[in-house]
């Protein structure tokens, strides 16, 4: 057995200045930001890059910037430098691969996801030098994703998670 994939979903990236790399990432790409927002959860500030594209929801970043010396954020640039903490690909079916990768040897580490969005997570940086990470989005997570983010422009915290900046 192998485990269905539709490739790479998103990649994080652990940075000391987001604002800075939000700005590189719209001049090169002209990429649509997501506002910079506070994750209570992981007591990090956050954004998404996403790019230009059609069809298949396409690949993003997303972006940490520490919030506080001791979260996940920090302790990854703290140890490894900037750069890409995890790698998460798009699954079929969450369930069967996390079994199929434990089986191959892999350490799970959390479940830790957002809304709608099922993830799992692995001890796979010794082996690959990143975190690797499934997701399968259930059906529907497009719509309630716009609606969570029109009530963050509108100033509301939705499930940890606050916009801090425009």
């Amino acid at each position: 057995m192998t485990i269905r994939t539709f490739g790479i979903d998103h990649v994080h990236f652990n940075v000391l200045r987001i604002r800075r790399f939000l700005e590189i990432m719209e001049q090169l790409f002209g990429a649509d930001i997501t506002p910079i927002s506070q994750l209570a959860q992981l007591g990090a500030y956050n954004a998404c890059v996403h790019f230009p594209a059609e069809g298949m929801t396409p690949s993003f970043l997303d972006v940490f910037q520490p919030g506080g010396d001791s979260d996940q954020a920090a302790e990854h640039i703290r140890d490894h430098g900037q750069g890409i903490s995890h790698v998460a690909f798009r699954v079929e079916n969450i369930e069967d691969a996390a079994v199929h990768a434990a089986n191959c040897g892999l350490r799970e580490l959390s479940r830790l996801g957002y809304r709608g969005m099922k993830q799992v997570q692995f001890d796979t940086r010794a082996e690959l030098g990143f975190l690797l990470e499934f997701v399968e989005y259930e059906p529907g997570f497009a719509e309630d994703l716009a609606r969570v983010k029109e009530r963050l422009r509108a100033g509301e915290t939705v499930d940890g998670l606050r916009y801090v900046s425009p």
